[in-house]
């Protein structure tokens, strides 16, 4: 095979795969991120709220 006959082939087989919508990555990239976010914020919401109520019981015990 020479170099000329190269290119119209990865030309014909770059036409068959499908093309790429960053748009499409980057919002579910955004998503993905929002996601983790809100279950951060969660999770220290509950944590502060164990903790609160480990010390009421600290203090009601002493």
């Amino acid at each position: 095979m020479r170099r000329e006959d190269v290119q119209p082939l990865l030309l014909a087989a770059a036409d068959r795969l499908p093309e790429t919508d960053l748009a499409d990555a980057a919002w579910a990239a955004g998503l993905r991120l929002r996601r983790r976010r809100r279950r951060a914020a969660a999770l220290c919401v509950v944590l502060a709220i164990v903790a609160l109520i480990v010390a009421s019981i600290v203090i009601e015990v002493s």
